[in-house]
């Protein structure tokens, strides 16, 4: 089941200029921007202040202005609005490998099999919403089964979020009026005299009287909404990004074809790279099939990196998500993030070299977990500074796993075997500071045969009460049977407030 985000910005035209030049047109004042039709200026977009004076979209110029007396108004720059569009498209590829106009005022994404890279569909729709306000635009966006229904539920309300379950776009629908489908302004003049206001009103009619009376553009934009025929996107892709497209001389539908494919341009993709100094973050593999839809696959890495077997196992991890049908005639690989690719001793730019790092192993292996389905975290153990050896370890996610750890330089040696609990033992030694003699572990005794201690280690007195004071004292010992254990014992056996004086049984060399 596919599914796709309609993004639409009801006053984008005006929010546009009040990002670029706030000393013009401030946002307390009603703005508008008109441009030249049927020899007439008529306003094209409203700011929020100047829809609450009562201006919308449509109305002539010198109405506005007789309604509006202060009124702001700027002339359309349609050369610049698209650019902007263009820049807001190429940003919004960090959603989905297959962003889309809907000019002049909207976007689209195929989301399919997204969502759970953010946590599940609703926390997506949130998550694109906050990170478009916070570039200072104001939206609506709505997901479902068809790009049709989101774009006609995104442009029913301003800012609101819609989200329809799988199978239930029809449900949806009913109610929006026959205005949100992309009809011409006579269509929906007539059905108006009709009667017919809602979508549910013309998908309760027959078919072949609506054909004769409103021609086939009206049943293509009901169907295309309803998903009973599809509306294939025009993807856009970034000029600046590394992209390779190939146009197969047979449509090809096997896994083994595609990883041929695959094969072939992820060494290109890899050279470069390379030669801008770069490594790869996320791979986009889109296979266009011969009905023009369009199947997609996202990898990412932990780290950048321009390395051939790494890349290519990864993308053919992900190729049972293919689903060639007919058959797949283009295929096009896109870098759509990449950072640049440091030096050094443990990073090389040269793909081959890479892999034999020591880096290697961990990271491809992190990759293949980050990008499994339904895998939403990974995170690694690294050392860090610690009182207690029990909280030497802290979890770091894949994006700090390439920093260096903070981990405190232990003068003494450390168990290889760390136990998560210290266990409870009874020992028999000298006060107050004699080395341990024996100890009792579940009523077996073990005698010493040679110690090495005391090493004090001090509590975190600056994180919390308990640890203020606290102090342990740990023994290297070995014991007559070839055993070499990690003993502490709480406190300096002579203050009461240092500790309890009880023994622990920490780890094993």
């Amino acid at each position: 089941m596919r599914r796709f985000l309609a993004l639409w910005m009801p006053f984008w035209r005006t929010e546009r200029l009040q990002l670029s030049r706030p000393e013009d047109f401030p946002t307390d004042r009603p703005l508008v921007v008109h441009a030249l039709a049927h020899n007439r200026h008529t306003v094209t977009g409203v700011s929020p202040a100047a829809l609450a004076a009562g201006l919308t979209p449509g109305l002539p110029l010198a109405q506005a202005r007789s309604l509006v007396p202060d009124l702001l108004t700027a002339e359309e720059d349609a050369e610049a609005q698209r650019a902007a569009l263009t820049d807001l498209c190429s940003w919004l590829i960090w959603l989905s490998p297959l962003p889309a106009f809907d000019a002049p005022d909207g976007l689209y994404s195929d989301t399919t099999g997204c969502a759970h890279l953010y946590g599940g569909e609703a926390a997506m729709l949130d998550l694109v919403r906050e990170r478009l306000q916070a570039r200072g635009h104001s939206c609506s966006v709505a997901l479902s089964d068809t790009a049709a229904a989101s774009r006609a539920l995104a442009r029913s309300g301003i800012d609101r979020i819609c989200l329809v379950p799988p199978g239930q776009q029809k449900q949806a629908l009913h109610p929006l009026p026959c205005s949100a489908l992309p009809l011409p302004e006579k269509t929906l003049s007539s059905l108006t005299r009709l009667g017919l206001t809602t979508i549910g009103d013309l998908a309760d009619l027959p078919r072949a009287p609506l054909a004769k009376r409103f021609g086939a553009q009206l049943l293509t934009c009901l169907d295309e909404a309803l998903g009973r025929q599809a509306s294939p996107l025009s993807v856009f892709q970034p000029a600046d990004r590394i992209c390779l497209t190939r146009s197969l001389v047979e449509p090809i539908s096997t896994s083994d074809a595609i990883a041929t494919v695959i094969a072939a341009l992820v060494p290109v993709v890899c050279e470069k790279l390379t030669a801008r100094g770069e490594g790869a973050r996320q791979l986009d593999f889109l296979c266009v099939r011969v009905d023009g839809s369009i199947q997609a696959i996202r990898v990412g890495t932990s780290d950048p990196t321009a390395d051939v077997t790494r890349l290519m196992r990864l993308l053919g991890d992900q190729i049972p998500q293919i689903a060639p049908e007919f058959g797949i005639e283009t295929v096009i690989l896109t870098v759509s993030a990449n950072e640049p690719l440091e030096t050094g001793p443990e990073r090389s730019v040269l793909p081959d070299v890479g892999a034999s790092s020591e880096r290697a192993l961990p990271a491809t292996l992190i990759d293949r977990l980050l990008n499994r389905p339904g895998v939403v975290s990974v995170h690694q153990l690294a050392p860090r500074f610690a009182a207690w050896p029990e909280d030497g370890q802290s979890r770091i996610s894949p994006d700090d796993m390439a920093k260096p750890p903070l981990a405190s330089q232990m003068l003494w040696a450390r168990p290889n075997i760390l136990f998560d609990l210290p266990v409870r033992v009874q020992v028999t030694a000298l006060l107050p500071d004699g080395a341990p003699r024996q100890f009792v572990l579940k009523r077996q005794t073990h005698r010493i045969a040679a110690a090495d201690g005391p090493e004090r280690l001090l509590g975190e007195w600056w994180q919390t009460t308990d640890s203020y004071g606290a102090i342990r004292d740990y023994w290297q010992v070995e014991t007559t049977t070839g055993l070499r254990l990690w003993l502490f014992r709480k406190g300096d056996g002579t203050h009461d407030w240092s500790g309890s004086g009880a023994w622990f049984l920490q780890g094993a060399f």
